[in-house]
């Protein structure tokens, strides 16, 4: 690719960040919001340099990276960045990534989040991934963001592909403030926002989907809503470009589900729900990956489950592997059939991971307990 199409490619991206920006809230307060600059010209290795010098980003803790591979297959964490072209990880250590910023007028509504997402497990420690709001000068952490624990099943292929959204709402007076990042052990971010006189109103409880039968479906359900309008589903084949695909409306009931039967064009897929609000105002769901070039891809009956865990699609052969929140292994089964039942009666209600290997393939799904 010659330096001008390059280029242009780059302002592309970073307009169509900037413009979803405003699009949701107005403009954003950070600056370098993505990472996107300087640009790294491959995957970057301790660049610490960056957050000192560059958008006001500062570091501390390590070591840090800023990755840069365009969709080339990385197996230190996801393939592509969540916003723009390149994201920010962290190698070993627990650390921060931070930003000042100032709110002009009193009483200001605030929202504020980012993109989190993991690398490959290797010394894994597991850690929570949040965002606080923290005044200036005192350092008081008067925000924060919901959280999420990231386990060493978040590492392996392809979970580590996937960016969780984690976002926070707040009411801030007129001052200066800090936004900070804190990342754990092998965690990666992207994708960094602070809006004024904007909520997010959409929370989901779960976003996945699976293959099957030359189709793709995808599942959600919402945790709540507040002055919501609808959904738009969109696709992408690489990961960054993203385009609309179908209008959901909203219904009595809390799960949704659409299929995609047009899936002739490649064998990677990446879908993300947009959610929209009455006022027009929107905010993204995680992004989920599906490889369709499993050879027999496996779906959950019912997600949240009971007490019977009910798998169809699966291959004789194949690995069942179920882990919590901790990456502990919690039973593991060698299938014989195309349909499992387990028992998962002993499980408390929560968050769990089934993993199924076949081939030297590899798909993990969300499983809620209830």
């Amino acid at each position: 690719m010659n330096k001008i199409i390059y280029n242009l490619i780059l302002i592309i991206s970073i307009f169509i960040f900037q413009y979803s920006a405003t699009a949701q809230c107005g403009t954003n307060l950070l600056n370098n919001p993505g990472f996107d600059a300087p640009i790294q010209t491959n995957i970057g290795n301790n660049l610490t340099g960056l957050f000192t010098f560059n958008g006001g980003w500062t570091m501390t803790g390590g070591a840090f990276n800023v990755i840069r591979t365009n969709g080339t297959v990385y197996g230190g964490g996801p393939d592509n960045a969540q916003d723009g072209t390149q994201y920010v990880d962290i190698t070993s250590a627990a650390g921060t990534v931070y930003q000042d910023f100032t709110i002009s007028t009193a009483s200001t509504p605030v929202t504020f989040g980012g993109y989190f997402s993991s690398r490959e497990p290797g010394s894994y420690i597991n850690w929570n991934a949040s965002i606080d709001i923290v005044s200036l000068p005192s350092l008081t952490v008067v925000a924060t963001s919901n959280s999420r624990a990231f386990t060493a099943v978040d590492g392996g292929v392809p979970a580590q592909e996937v960016w969780h959204y984690i976002n926070g709402n707040t009411t801030l007076n007129a001052g200066n403030y800090r936004y900070v990042v804190n990342l754990g052990n092998y965690g990666n971010f992207d994708g960094a926002f602070v809006f004024q006189n904007c909520t997010l109103p959409i929370k989901l409880e779960y976003f996945n989907g699976y293959y099957s039968s030359n189709a793709i479906t995808l599942n959600w359900k919402l945790e709540s809503q507040t002055n919501f309008s609808h959904f738009i589903v969109e696709k992408s084949l690489d990961g960054l470009f993203f385009s609309s695909i179908q209008n959901i409306n909203l219904t009595n009931s809390q799960n949704y589900d659409y299929k995609d039967l047009n899936i002739s064009t490649s064998s990677i897929f990446y879908y993300r729900l947009k959610m929209i609000d009455i006022d027009g105002r929107f905010s993204y769901s995680d992004i989920v990956k599906i490889n369709t070039g499993i050879s027999t891809a496996f779906s959950i009956l019912g997600n949240p489950v009971g007490n019977n865990l009910n798998i169809i699609g699966i291959k004789k052969g194949a690995i069942l592997s179920l882990y919590d929140n901790t990456g502990k292994i919690l039973l593991k089964k060698k299938t014989q059939a195309q349909y499992v039942s387990l028992n998962i009666s002993f499980l408390s209600s929560g968050v769990y991971y089934l993993q199924y290997s076949i081939n030297g393939l590899q798909e993990i799904k969300k499983i809620i307990k209830q």
